[in-house]
């Protein structure tokens, strides 16, 4: 499961079809400190309260995406949800039970920053979802940076990352097309 979970921001406007107007950009590198950073981006020409609507869709997200299997709200104040995740990470023909608990800080429906709080599944996993508009196009970017506690050999782990996030990513915006087809 690419803890992509914790669902994002991102910008738009809608003037125009409603497609995936941009391919997908994912990329992973591994730190010194044997962590992964992801950044990831895609466009879309939808409207960006639809975009923010899905990656807010706390207790929905597994509906959507297939690697989340529970989602859950275990507090709400303003700006801020602690939400707690359970899925499956997959890498190649493995299946592997992630949980985390996310602290989730909403900015100005366009930043979604998160990072886990339990530590079971990762020693480091935090990271944003952030919308903004540009030319009636709206772009969604996600940066991650996770470290899964020794749970695979670095050789299958990066490409694995990869994996997971372009599906989560895929997932995301099938959805906010779908919605915005609606």
């Amino acid at each position: 499961m690419t803890f992509r979970l914790f669902l994002p921001l991102l910008l738009v406007l809608a003037a125009g079809p409603v497609q995936a107007s941009t391919p997908m950009s994912v990329e992973v590198n591994r730190n010194e400190d044997k962590a992964y950073t992801v950044e990831a981006a895609f466009e879309v020409t939808v409207d960006p309260q639809i975009v923010w609507a899905v990656l807010t869709d706390y207790e929905g997200i597994s509906g959507f995406v297939s690697s989340i299997r529970q989602s859950t709200v275990k507090r709400r104040e303003a700006g801020r949800v602690v939400l707690e995740q359970h899925g499956v990470g997959k890498a190649w023909i493995v299946s592997v039970p992630m949980h985390v608990v996310l602290d989730v800080r909403e900015q100005d429906g366009r930043v979604l920053m998160f990072r886990d709080l339990c530590g079971k599944s990762f020693s480091t996993y935090e990271g944003q979802w952030a919308i903004s508009t540009t030319g009636g196009r709206t772009r969604v970017t996600y940066w991650l940076k996770a470290d899964p506690s020794g749970r695979q050999p670095a050789m299958f782990a990066r490409p694995a990352i990869r994996g997971s996030v372009k599906k989560l990513l895929d997932e995301v915006r099938a959805e906010i097309l779908a919605r915005a087809a609606r």
